[in-house]
C-alpha cells in the first residue's frame, strides 16, 4: 500500500440522528486529505442535511395553484421543497418513531405548510390525519398553520363561537340536529344561509328566504345524518371583504364583488371579482385578533358590514389568494415561505 492517506467513516445510529439521509452509511475514501474527505461526505453526499427542507401538504394528487406557488417560492429562495399528499403520509411509534411517505421512510422535514386536510373524509381518516400532524409538531417539525388552529378553524361553528366569546361580532348562527329548532330559527330570522359545517369557497351554501323551503332542506340534511348549520343572512351591498393576515399583520385586503346576475355569493370561486381595498383600522384589528384567538399564523378573514358595524363571517386557515394577488400585486406565497423559514430558525 502506498503512503497515501486512507480514511474510513462509519456513522452509527447514535451519531447520525440529526442526519437521517446518511444513517448507517459506510464510506471508504482513498488518497484524500481529511478536509477533502469530510467535505465530500457532508457537502456532496449529504447536501440535503445542510439545506432547510419545506414540505407543502395537500390531499390532492398533484399540487393546486397555491401549493405550486409555495413550492416555487421556496425553491427560488434556495430551499429544498417537496409536495406531499396527506393521505400518503404515515407515522409509526414504538421501537423507533418515524414518518413514512408511501412505503418509504420520510427524509428530514424542517417545516410543513398544510394546505388541506381533505374535503370528504371519514371521522377515522380525520382523526388519523390530525394525530399525524400533531406528532410532526411534537417531533420538532414547524407545522403551519399550527394543528390546533387548523382544527378550530375547520369547525366553522366552533370558530365563530370562540370569536364571539372574545368580543368579536359574528352573525347569529345555529348548529343543531333538532328539526323543529332549526325551523323556528328560520321563521324568526327570516332569510337564512344553510352551509356545510366543514367547507370553503362558498360550495354547498344556499340562501333560503321561505321557512317552508328551509324546512325541506333541513329534513333532507337530517335524513342523510348531517347536522344543520344555519346562519342569518346579512344583507350586503353586493360585496364583502377578505382580509389576508400573516404573522399578526394584514398583508393585503380585497373587496369581493358579486358580478354574476342573481348570485348572492361573492367568493372568487363563485365568480366574484376581487378589487384592492384599504381596510379600516377596526377591520384590520378585528381580523388580526381573530387569528390570535384561533391560534393561526395566517388566514383569510371574511368580513361584512351591517349598519355601520363589522362582522366576521368566516376564517379560512388555508385561503386561496389568486384573486387577491391579481388585484393587489401582493405575493402571499413568498411572504409565507419567508415567515415559516424564520419560524424554523427559532
Amino acid at each position: 500500500m502506498s503512503s497515501a492517506n486512507f480514511f474510513i467513516f462509519s456513522l452509527s445510529s447514535s451519531e447520525s440522528n440529526s442526519s437521517p439521509d446518511i444513517l448507517n452509511d459506510l464510506f471508504i475514501v482513498g488518497e484524500l486529505s481529511y478536509y477533502s474527505a469530510f467535505r465530500r461526505l457532508y457537502c456532496e453526499r449529504s447536501w440535503r442535511w445542510l439545506t432547510t427542507r419545506i414540505a407543502v401538504i395537500h390531499d390532492s394528487k398533484s399540487p393546486d395553484l397555491p401549493s405550486r406557488e409555495l413550492l416555487e417560492a421556496a425553491k427560488s429562495r434556495g430551499l429544498e421543497a417537496v409536495f406531499l399528499r396527506l393521505s400518503g403520509l404515515s407515522s409509526e411509534v414504538g421501537h423507533l418513531r418515524s414518518f413514512y411517505y408511501g412505503r418509504r421512510s420520510l427524509s428530514r422535514i424542517d417545516g410543513a405548510i398544510v394546505r388541506s386536510l381533505g374535503s370528504v373524509v371519514s371521522v377515522e381518516q380525520y382523526v388519523r390525519r390530525i394525530a399525524l400532524l400533531k406528532e410532526m409538531e411534537r417531533s420538532g417539525i414547524t407545522v403551519m398553520n399550527p394543528v390546533e388552529g387548523l382544527v378550530m378553524a375547520r369547525d366553522k361553528y366552533g370558530a365563530l363561537a370562540l370569536l364571539s366569546r372574545h368580543g368579536i361580532k359574528v352573525p347569529r348562527t345555529l348548529v343543531t340536529e333538532d328539526l323543529g329548532l332549526a325551523y323556528n330559527f328560520s321563521k324568526e330570522v327570516g332569510r337564512v344561509v344553510v352551509k356545510p359545517l366543514i367547507g370553503s369557497r362558498g360550495y354547498g351554501s344556499v340562501l333560503i328566504e321561505d321557512p317552508e323551503v328551509a324546512l325541506r332542506v333541513f329534513k333532507t340534511l337530517i335524513s342523510f345524518n348531517q347536522v344543520i348549520y344555519v346562519q342569518e343572512y346579512v344583507a350586503k351591498r353586493h360585496f364583502d371583504l377578505r382580509v389576508f393576515v400573516l404573522g399578526g399583520e394584514v398583508l393585503a385586503c380585497i373587496k369581493r364583488v358579486s358580478v354574476v346576475p342573481g348570485e348572492w355569493r361573492t367568493n372568487i370561486a363563485q365568480g366574484g371579482k376581487a378589487e384592492a381595498y384599504k381596510a379600516p383600522p377596526e377591520v384590520e384589528e378585528m381580523a388580526i385578533k381573530a387569528c390570535e384567538v384561533l391560534g393561526l399564523w395566517y388566514a383569510g378573514v371574511d368580513v361584512i358590514e351591517r349598519e355601520g358595524e363589522y362582522l366576521i363571517l368566516e376564517v379560512n386557515a388555508a385561503p386561496d389568494w389568486h384573486g387577491l394577488m391579481e388585484a393587489t400585486g401582493v405575493k402571499p406565497a413568498k411572504a409565507i415561505i419567508d415567515f415559516i423559514v424564520e419560524k424554523v430558525k427559532k
